[in-house]
Order: C-alpha cells, then structure tokens, then sequence
C-alpha cells in the first residue's frame, strides 16, 4: 500500500516537470505522424475522405470569390479528379462523390457562363466524370441574400452570450437523448479547416461510463454526482495533414464552443472540464470510453438540467482594453 502511494506521487511529480510536458508532447507528435496524412499517400478511408474533402473546398473557395479566374485550379482540379476515381472504386459512389459532383458541375456552368470554350481533354475529363446532370446540391456554392439574413440575425445576441455560465449544479432529472443529438447537429455548422469536419461527440449516458472518466478528469469534485449525462469531444487525426499538428485543437475548440452554446439554447446547463491530462491518462480515458486511439480528447463537457435557481461563478472577464489591440 505504502509502496502504491510512493509511486503514485513519483508519477504526479514527474507530470508536473518539463521532462513530463516533454514526454506528452512526443506523444501527441507520435500519434500525429501515425495517423495524419500526407499528399499522396491514403492511410485510411477517413483520410482519403479528409483529403477529397479539403482539395474540392478549394474549388468551392474559388466560386466564392469576387472575381474568380476563369479556368483556375487546373491542377489541383487534377489531382481531385485522380483522387475521387481511385476513392470512387475503393468505396463506391457515396454523398462525397457527389458533393464532388456537384462542386465540378458548378465550375463548368461558371466557365461556360463566362464564354470559356468547354473543350479539351482537361474539360472533357471533368464532364466525363460528372456524366448526367446530379440533382442533389451537396457541393459547389450558394447565394446568400442579405435581406434575408435579418430574420435569423434578429436576436439579442449579446444577452444570450453573457446568460450562459459553467453549471455545477444540476436537477436530478434526466438529459433526454434527442436534445444532445439536436445539440450537436446544430453545432456540427461550427467552422473547420476545409470543411473536414474533424470533430466527434462521445455522449455517455450511464453514471458506471460517466464516474470513471471523471474520475479521470479529476477537476470535478464536489459536483461529480449532479453530472447527468458526459460529452466527450475529440478530433480525428486522420483528418489532419503535414503543418497541421495544431489544427485539431483549433477545430475541436470552435465545435465544442457551439455544442456549448447549443446546449444553452436549449436550456441546458454545461461545464467545460479540461483534459490537461498526461498521455497515460488520456490513453487509459479512450480505453474506459471506447475511443479509437486516432481520436485526440480536447474536452469533456458535463451536462444537465438546470434547477429553478443555482449558483454561478461570476468568472469575471477582463477588460476589452486588455483584449483588442488596434493596429
């Protein structure tokens, strides 16, 4: 017992260290370059998703401009066209391929419409792999009119930022499924590098999944048991690609900020746990929860139904001139 206890300090003291913040960053580096990809080489079907994913956004970007040159992106138009057949064969004709589609129908229709003569092996091979007009829009562009943002712009955007605080102390009744499934389906419209879309929700409902992960996390004492339901959002490194190491924090942060600012829409309370935890411990987190080693754990958040009245940090925040500066 004795013994236990001496090495559970020795561990604690070492995480506390540089050598341990080193240790945690060489892991995180390990299981980037493990799952990660690069240019022309497909680990996976998740990373041949990313990759589609990422080089048609660029054609959609280019739609998006001003004044968007005529015939741009021959190469990487290219390469997305080499890449989506050998996908297209491997799994066959998905929502992807057609969101590809409809990216590329669009780019022909924006040249012809800009007197560009659609002719040539380069055009002929994007129409060839189009084939018969797709109807579904699931890729390309859309036109937004002003006007018609003023109804769904029309709330008091401020006051609803500044109501929400971190919950720790929830009711005893139950989350309901379907309102987190309809949080996360409206946070998922959270922004992301290329539109991948990296993020996953890991929703934990039993209190005999939630306690041990918890306890893991290790910043929740003294409102453990209040915590009705678990979140556990993570980003798939599969998603990721060379210089990108720090992207799956970023993008896992915006998502989990809209899952948070769902939940408060819908009049549930949320606290964000961090998970400044050392390798092993997330290692033994994705173990207990059941969560694939390419997935990286950015936060846990513990939800719950909010009584008739609580208490709340006031978490005052710092000054706007301590914030801005104005270049």
């Amino acid at each position: 017992m004795l013994q236990r206890i001496k090495s559970k300090i020795h561990a604690l003291v070492f995480w506390q260290t540089s050598l341990g913040d080193w240790a945690n960053k060489m892991y995180d580096l390990k299981l980037f370059y493990k799952y990660s990809f690069k240019k022309n080489i497909s680990r996976s079907k998740e990373s041949e998703m990313a990759f589609l994913t990422k080089q048609y956004h660029i054609v959609e970007k280019g739609l998006a401009l001003p004044n968007p040159r005529l015939g741009f992106g021959k190469e990487k138009i290219n390469l997305l066209l080499d890449r989506t057949t050998i996908y297209k064969e491997k799994y066959g004709e998905d929502i992807l391929v057609l969101s590809v589609k409809n990216c590329l129908s669009e780019y022909i229709t924006f040249n012809r419409q800009n007197n560009v003569a659609i002719k040539g092996a380069y055009f002929d091979r994007i129409q060839d792999f189009i084939g018969e007009e797709v109807q579904q829009k699931k890729g390309g562009t859309v036109l937004i009119h002003k006007n018609e943002l003023k109804s769904t712009i029309d709330i008091d955007f401020e006051k609803f930022v500044k109501s929400r605080f971190s919950v720790r102390d929830f009711d005893t009744t139950e989350v309901a499924i379907d309102t987190i499934k309809k949080a996360i389906d409206i946070a998922k419209y959270a922004p992301s590098v290329c539109n991948r879309q990296s993020w996953k929700a890991h929703a934990y409902v039993d209190k005999k999944d939630i306690l041990p992960l918890l306890k893991i996390q290790g910043g929740n004492n003294g409102f453990t048991e209040s915590i009705n339901k678990l979140l556990v959002i993570t980003t798939d490194i599969k998603a990721f690609t060379t210089l990108e190491s720090n992207q799956l924090y970023i993008d896992g942060g915006l998502f989990s900020m809209n899952v948070v600012l769902s939940l408060h829409s819908l009049g549930i309370g949320a606290c964000c746990l961090n998970t400044c935890f050392p390798f092993t411990s997330e290692k033994k987190a994705k173990e207990i929860g059941g969560i694939p080693m390419n997935e990286k754990i950015i936060m846990m958040i513990g939800i719950g139904n909010l009584k008739d009245s609580y208490k709340v940090a006031i978490s005052r925040k710092k000054e706007l001139s301590d914030i801005i500066k104005i270049h």
